[in-house]
């Protein structure tokens, strides 16, 4: 992540963790109260984090698409549920950010983090691990239970659970592991996914209880900070 910042704009961005390189896409608006980081593994969710990234930044949020996969990487299932695995390569970009965010090549703004089906407990996991840093989750389907009790009760940021209404097992095992929490937390039943789950209304769904989510909490950081600041 050494090329410069484009502000506002797009930045394609690399970075080594472990022996593997990653990508990502660093954008940001011309103003923004936070900056959301969306994480996947793999090409399946990508289209759909790219949308979503646009609606938070329409909503005045800054995004960071990561694959925490490499391209040859991709075919290999097992490495899509390790989650000890995909959380230190998260954990790896977030470090980046803070580093720009110390040089003042970033503002420093509440980090927040999305992800959805495997990613959940990976993202989870991360913000249990950085908990002076992530300001709220947001979790899409997936069994966040897998990111392991002691990262469930030590988790300290706001966590939304977004799962599809006919997903009763999922639904039922989230709110199991949402009652290990001591933070603030939310489930939300979606539409039932039906035979389209990229359908454009279910999509529409998502997109507006993840913005809100961020906007309220993310935000609501930010005029903290600063009002600290000012004092």
């Amino acid at each position: 992540m050494n090329d410069p910042l484009a502000f506002p704009g797009n930045t394609p961005i690399s970075f080594d963790s472990g022996q593997a390189t990653l990508r990502g896409l660093l954008t940001l608006p011309a103003q923004f109260a936070g900056l959301v980081v969306l994480a996947h593994a793999g090409p399946q969710p990508e289209a759909r984090d790219d949308a979503l990234a646009v609606v938070l930044q329409h909503a005045g949020v800054g995004t960071l698409t990561l694959d925490l996969l490499t391209p040859a990487e991709e075919r290999f299932a097992d490495i899509h549920h390790n989650v000890s695995l995909l959380a230190r390569r998260l954990l790896d970009g977030l470090s980046l950010l803070k580093q720009r965010m110390l040089l003042g090549e970033l503002p420093t703004l509440p980090i927040g983090l999305c992800a959805s089906g495997d990613g959940s407990p990976v993202a989870l996991r991360a913000a249990a691990v950085r908990d002076h840093d992530i300001f709220a989750v947001v979790c899409r389907g997936g069994l966040i239970d897998l990111a392991g009790m002691l990262y469930l009760r030590s988790l300290a940021s706001p966590l939304l659970v977004l799962v599809a209404a006919d997903d009763e097992r999922v639904a039922a095992s989230n709110r199991r592991a949402l009652g290990e929490l001591r933070c603030d937390k939310e489930l939300k039943l979606l539409p039932a996914s039906g035979e389209q789950p990229d359908a454009v209304a279910d999509f529409a769904c998502v997109a507006r209880e993840t913005a809100h989510w961020f906007v309220r909490h993310l935000t609501a950081r930010a005029a903290t900070a600063r009002a600290g600041n000012a004092t």
